[in-house]
């Protein structure tokens, strides 16, 4: 990916009224879910860096919608075809979209993780344990940046694959917000083992260290790493489908 052509990518995206709405409703949502994260605590439990990154974890809906939008409104404006006029190649113009996208969802996640944490202390009191000081405490904050590049991935590759924003948004929500539940209980229920782990914002889940969630086999690592294949295997199933529309 060339420097002018991420440059250009970084031009579209600032040019998208969406962009600066859905990073507006994202920091928004992913502040107040962090700020009612005692809530999610265990009766006389001492909330702490889990609970506030319930907000982040809420957030990334909204960042994997926004990658999606940045997608589909390309494809609606024709603006895409300009962009494929001057570079005649779906495969580096799409990596060049969904590299600038997940280093924006990137700095998105960091600066709401350190934001969850500041608006937590300032709603939770001396009793909360906001103090990173475990490797897994280190990892659900670490974790953040790079969860919302993984969806970041995920709404680029869906916002090609079907190119209307309205499909493309209903999709997604479906699917994180109820079909992916009910498809991990179907899974599980069929195989007569725990299949729920595998699939990809579930693993995301457990990455992120959510109370709840389903435990990925291999541990929460491992759960990373595998989501973000599916992403760029995802991504690159896009890539390939445009390439065989426009032949």
């Amino acid at each position: 990916m060339s420097l002018a052509l991420a440059r250009a990518e970084t031009a579209k995206l600032r040019s998208l009224a969406s962009t600066w709405w859905f990073l507006g409703a994202t920091v928004a949502v992913s502040l107040v879910f962090s700020a009612l994260g005692r809530l999610m605590a265990d009766e006389g439990a001492r909330p702490g860096i889990a609970e506030a990154m319930t907000g982040p974890a809420f957030g990334q809906i909204l960042i994997t919608v926004l990658a999606a939008r940045a997608a589909t409104q390309e494809f609606a404006t024709g603006t895409i075809w300009a962009s494929y006029l001057a570079v005649p190649s779906w495969r580096r113009l799409l990596c060049a979209k969904a590299a600038v996208l997940a280093a924006l969802a990137c700095v998105a996640g960091a600066v709401l993780a350190l934001g969850g944490l500041a608006v937590a202390a300032l709603t939770q009191g001396a009793g909360a344990d906001l103090v990173p000081d475990t490797a897994v405490e280190l990892r659900q904050l670490a974790a953040v940046p790079a969860a919302y590049a993984v969806c970041a991935l995920f709404g680029v590759a869906a916002g090609v694959l079907l190119r209307s924003g309205g499909l493309t948004v209903t999709v997604l929500l479906v699917w994180i917000l109820a079909a992916e539940s009910l498809v991990g209980a179907l899974l599980s229920w069929l195989l007569k083992a725990e299949a729920a782990a595998w699939l990809p914002f579930t693993a995301l889940a457990d990455f992120l260290g959510q109370p709840g969630t389903v435990r990925f086999p291999a541990g929460p690592y491992a759960a990373g790493l595998y989501a973000a294949a599916l992403a760029c295997a995802a991504l690159a199933a896009a890539v390939a489908v445009q390439g065989r529309r426009e032949r």
